[in-house]
């Protein structure tokens, strides 16, 4: 979106960055990589995002995977070792999210 004029319709990248986000939960684990500064294991997600299902965190990891937001790493470990963690756009989309944690916190604090 420019700058110049709020009015422009939104673009299709941003529209569908827009609908990713909305998606029930997905800004909660978000915000729990961003926390975490590192890598977590799916329990530890889920531990953090209290109230997700297992089936739910699942498939909010792949959309969040498939789109660039996240990355899954697999050590080939006994068992397997599965991680995951913000790539650099998640980073960014995590950061402008915990700035807007902050500004509803000073805003609307009850």
């Amino acid at each position: 979106m420019t700058t110049g004029n709020r009015s422009t319709p939104l673009t299709p990248a941003e529209t569908d960055l827009i609908q990713a986000l909305s998606a029930r939960w997905t800004m909660h684990i978000l915000l729990a990589l961003h926390a975490s500064e590192g890598s977590r294991r799916f329990s530890q997600i889920q531990e953090a995002v209290a109230g997700i299902s297992n089936r739910v965190l699942s498939s909010r990891l792949a959309d969040l995977e498939g789109r660039g937001l996240l990355s899954r790493h697999v050590a080939a470990t006994r068992p397997v070792t599965i991680t995951y963690q913000l790539t650099s756009p998640g980073r960014e989309v995590a950061s402008a999210l915990s700035h807007l944690r902050e500004v509803a916190e000073t805003c609307f604090d009850a």
